[in-house]
């Protein structure tokens, strides 16, 4: 028997612990061409909160009854499938559950020859990197001259951007909630640190940013988007990757301000991304992110909670802001 963590009801608001039952299924057979795998490391994502509704979304909903599943690193304990051994160590998209039976569409084999924690492969050299890579370098084409303001940037996404900006050259200030996320800004490199709790948020950004703001990456929607958004130069970049203040509203929140406004006067481009959208960069990024780490240059930064049955709880500490960088369940004592 496997345990596993099925969607119980539909979140309404803020997602709660009752929004998730732990069952028992019988694990499937295995057949040809598939693996039996025993999950060692989940990511857990804001992204899975849209799933749990059934909005119309660009991936889709999470049934009802059915398991929750998310990317992770998993170890293979029985396979029919060649090229796969078992004991290989492999990433892919996985039920929530304790063991379970997959085909090898989609899973991709860690290297034998780690150099990295391999939990490194769910977040700075996994899916986390390549959406900072293709949001800041690939559509925002950040350069040395470039002054980048990051929301969420003590988080998952945020993090890798300011570090990458760093690389890149250019200055680049974040904003995350609280005193030791903003300290922990400064050890990534970022060239300064805002709280956005704090009653002079605005007034830290105008000074931050005297002369505005030419790229701005924002994982966070809301009264920080709009904060940022007039506060850009002429001819800026606004890179939307997130809006995590607002996934968890039962109705549509105000708009920011005088945003068609500023698009037009101030020339702005704003873009949206989905980094499913921008797999063909990810071999591109892998090498340059593994460099990048032998050099020093870019950190692996996780929150990390022990054992399969946290999972639920793991994820919904992240609209409480229980998350430094990216985060991380350990489900099993497997390690590579």
């Amino acid at each position: 028997m496997s345990q596993v963590f099925v969607l119980a009801k539909r979140p309404v608001g803020v997602p709660e612990l009752e929004d998730f039952d732990l069952v028992s299924l019988q694990e499937d057979s295995l057949g040809d061409g598939e693996l039996r795998i025993e999950p060692v490391t989940f990511s857990v994502d804001p992204y899975l909160r849209g799933r749990m509704s059934d909005a119309r979304s660009y991936v889709a909903p999470f049934e009802v009854g059915a398991p929750i599943a998310s990317a992770g690193i998993g170890k293979i304990m029985e396979s029919r499938a060649e090229g796969f051994a078992v004991g290989d160590f492999v990433r892919g998209e996985f039920p929530w559950a304790s063991s379970f039976v997959l085909g090898t569409a989609g899973l991709w084999k860690l290297p034998t020859d780690l150099e990295v924690d391999p939990s490194a492969y769910l977040g700075v050299l996994g899916m986390t990197g390549l959406t900072a890579y293709v949001g800041l370098v690939v559509l925002g084409k950040v350069t040395a001259e470039d002054e980048v303001l990051v929301t969420g940037a003590a988080g998952a996404v945020g993090s890798v951007v300011g570090q990458l900006a760093r690389i890149f050259g250019a200055r680049v200030v974040g904003s995350a909630g609280g005193s030791a996320k903003v300290e922990q800004l400064a050890k990534l490199g970022f060239t300064a640190g805002i709280d956005y709790r704090s009653s002079d948020f605005a007034q830290a950004l105008d000074v931050s940013f005297p002369d505005g703001i030419s790229l701005f990456f924002d994982n966070v929607g809301g009264k920080q988007f709009e904060a940022g958004l007039h506060r850009m130069k002429d001819f800026g970049r606004i890179l939307s990757c997130g809006a995590i203040s607002q996934y968890n509203d039962t109705e549509l929140p105000p708009g920011p301000r005088g945003l068609e406004g500023l698009v037009v006067r101030r020339r702005l481009r704003i873009q949206g991304f989905i980094v499913s959208d921008h797999q063909s960069h990810y071999r591109e990024y892998l090498s340059k992110a593994t460099q990048w780490i032998r050099d020093g240059q870019l950190q692996s930064l996780e929150t990390i909670a022990d054992g399969f049955t946290e999972l639920p709880t793991a994820f919904v500490s992240l609209f409480s802001g229980g998350n430094i960088g990216k985060m991380l369940v350990n489900a099993t004592s497997s390690a590579p």
